[in-house]
């Protein structure tokens, strides 16, 4: 009976582990599709400084509806993200609004004015885009600049 006992217990204190969270997750997005790429010329970088603007789609929004987030340049569409994918383009260096704005379908839209003021709201803010430099914009359930 002992050696059954001590059987049990050396077979379940090594074959038991413990579950650790992993906080190190990395993400990996996609490049857009050309299809989904309605002005390609924003997708070149010219010969005199730029804003790069880099945009990241996290996630499905809505549950499981995985509905397009469009990014515009003064009304002008640039591009469609889907979930898990990622664009980077480029914006001459000004005075920018930036809005995100729902769309019919629920989704999140991204919207750079530079012509334009547009109707500002919460999630709205004017900023200034200096030239080679970097912007990180994110599309989620949580969104705004990084």
């Amino acid at each position: 009976m002992k050696r059954i006992l001590l059987s049990f217990y050396l077979l379940t204190s090594f074959s038991m582990t413990y579950a650790a969270s992993d906080t190190n997750i990395i993400e990996v997005f996609k490049k857009v599709p050309e299809k989904r790429i309605y002005q390609p010329q924003y997708l070149l970088k010219g010969t005199t400084p730029q804003a790069r603007i880099h945009v990241i789609r996290k996630q499905y929004l809505n549950g499981i509806l995985d509905c397009p987030s469009v990014i515009y340049h003064d009304k002008k569409k640039i591009l469609s993200l889907h979930s898990f994918e990622e664009a980077t383009f480029f914006l001459e260096p000004d005075r920018y609004y930036i809005r995100y704005a729902v769309n019919n379908n629920g989704c999140i839209n991204l919207e750079f004015y530079q012509l334009k003021r547009p109707k500002m709201d919460i999630l709205s803010q004017e900023r200034q885009l200096e030239g080679d430099t970097e912007y990180t914009f994110s599309i989620s359930e949580h969104i705004g600049p990084q």
